[in-house]
């Protein structure tokens, strides 16, 4: 299966996992209001931490390891077995820090329900195994699996939860989708590889699944720390302006971070069969990608924070404005980074350079966090988290050009950035317009804008040459 098939079925899968809950998100904050959204993005930020510790590196170091055995399904079992057998070790470690850390840790009381909960998403996500179907390329099952796991989790929310007392019951329904698809994968899974502890040989693992793990860790530092420290150190309504503000962030970088995840197998084979010459030209078509769909989405973000936050959370959530449109201007920077860290850093072998980066990135994120969040709640956890991003960024860039000799073109950029200045002159005249006039005619003029020069007036640019047929791509037999 091709790349451009394997990113339309990855695109639909992580856009699935981002868009299902916004179709409920509009509902939920309006029904259960900032706080209680604060309270379960809390909760729901310690659970994902604890994930983070019980996967390591498996999740990166398993797609990598498992597109390297091909077609040999002996290996595969092998490998398979093995990382899931640490990831379940792991994972029975983590449940114990959590049972204990609720009990012992008096701020975590009143939360003791949805931490239980939650230990139900920390399990099951063990049998998630992601990585498994990233690794052999199996996009079409996981996507139409998603599909209709996540339809059944919109239905349940719109029928269940009605007001403020359902908040428990809303959170269920979240960690039960981790449920149901770790379920269905666990099953499907049998059709492709075998678990077996006689073939289980994790130590063989181990220290490359600690080396991917120190950088998901400490790249956490600065991203899923920023949740658990607020609300922490702040209130519960400032975790929700915060959880708030990031989520249209977070469903357009998962889109983007579709194409990245399955590019990496086939960056990893350029570079073990010694094709390096085709790598700038991928790096090239990716950023120029991402420039032209980043930065008028940056532009439209930033000026009208105040109508998309209204649209999106209702009215009390005021607070969320500003720290979104610091966030905003992460589309950009956290795109570049997935690229240059992602597809192609971690492509490589070097895990030396994906150390140093998560190092640089958590040594900045902590330090920040430490002095501005606890003053300015919502907009400082944003501050030290943007800064904390661009330091990765610098970190990685010279790193890759340094290791394998791909850079970014600048005069590539140049032509990028000043195709979206057609968007910059219409965006700041809608917003001169009155009341929220200019916000929705600006939601209607943007993508026909975008449609008019990316297929229309610059036939060449990689949206025509390499997106449309994407769409195509995924109607073929």
């Amino acid at each position: 299966m091709g790349v451009k098939k394997n990113f339309g079925y990855n695109l639909i899968l992580t856009l699935c996992n981002y868009l299902f809950p916004l179709i409920t998100f509009p509902y939920v904050s309006r029904v259960l209001h900032a706080d209680n959204v604060g309270l379960c993005g809390f909760v729901d930020g310690i659970i994902n931490y604890l994930v983070l510790f019980s996967m390591l590196g498996i999740g990166s170091y398993g797609v990598r390891e498992i597109a390297r055995c091909g077609n040999d399904k002996e290996r595969r079992s092998e490998v398979f077995s093995s990382l899931l057998s640490l990831n379940a070790i792991f994972t029975f470690v983590a449940v114990a820090v959590l049972v204990v850390s609720t009990l012992c840790i008096g701020r975590l009381q009143p939360y003791r329900e949805f931490l239980g909960i939650g230990v139900l998403k920390l399990v099951f996500n063990t049998f998630l195994i992601e990585w498994f179907f990233r690794g052999i390329e199996q996009f079409k099952y996981i996507t139409l699996r998603t599909v209709a796991v996540n339809a059944c989790y919109v239905i349940s929310v719109l029928l269940l939860v009605k007001d403020t007392e359902d908040t428990v019951t809303y959170y269920l329904l979240t960690t039960l989708v981790v449920v149901a698809n770790a379920l269905f994968n666990i099953l499907f899974s049998r059709r492709h590889c075998r678990f077996s502890i006689k073939k289980s040989r994790p130590r063989r693992h181990l220290a490359s699944v600690f080396s991917f793990g120190y950088y998901t860790i400490l790249t956490s530092m600065y991203t899923t720390f920023n949740v658990v420290f607020l609300g922490f150190v702040s209130t519960e309504l400032q975790t929700g302006y915060f959880v708030t503000s990031t989520k249209l962030y977070t469903i357009i970088m998962a889109a983007f971070g579709a194409f990245t995840v399955v590019m990496v197998p086939r960056i990893s084979a350029m570079l073990a069969s010694g094709e390096k010459s085709k790598l700038q030209g991928v790096a090239d078509d990716t950023f120029d990608l991402l420039f032209l769909v980043s930065v008028p989405m940056i532009i439209f973000g930033f000026l009208f924070a105040p109508e998309i936050i209204n649209l999106v959370a209702g009215a009390g959530y005021e607070g969320a404005v500003l720290p979104f449109r610091i966030i905003v201007f992460l589309l950009l920077v956290v795109g570049m980074e997935q690229i240059v860290i992602q597809q192609f850093l971690m492509a490589t072998t070097s895990n030396r350079s994906i150390m140093i980066v998560s190092t640089v990135g958590a040594a900045v994120g902590i330090t920040l966090n430490l002095f501005v969040t606890p003053a300015y709640g919502a907009a400082g956890s944003a501050t030290a988290w943007a800064i904390s991003e661009v330091c990765v960024l610098v970190t990685g860039y010279f790193l890759m050009k340094k290791n394998i000799d791909v850079t970014l073109n600048s005069g590539r950029v140049y032509k990028a950035l000043l195709s979206c200045a057609p968007y910059v002159v219409l965006n700041l005249l809608l917003f001169l317009l009155p009341g929220t006039v200019g916000f929705w005619v600006a939601i209607v003029l943007n993508p026909l804008l975008f449609i008019l020069l990316n297929l229309k007036v610059n036939k060449d640019s990689v949206i025509a040459k390499h997106m449309l047929p994407v769409v195509g791509n995924l109607f073929k037999k």
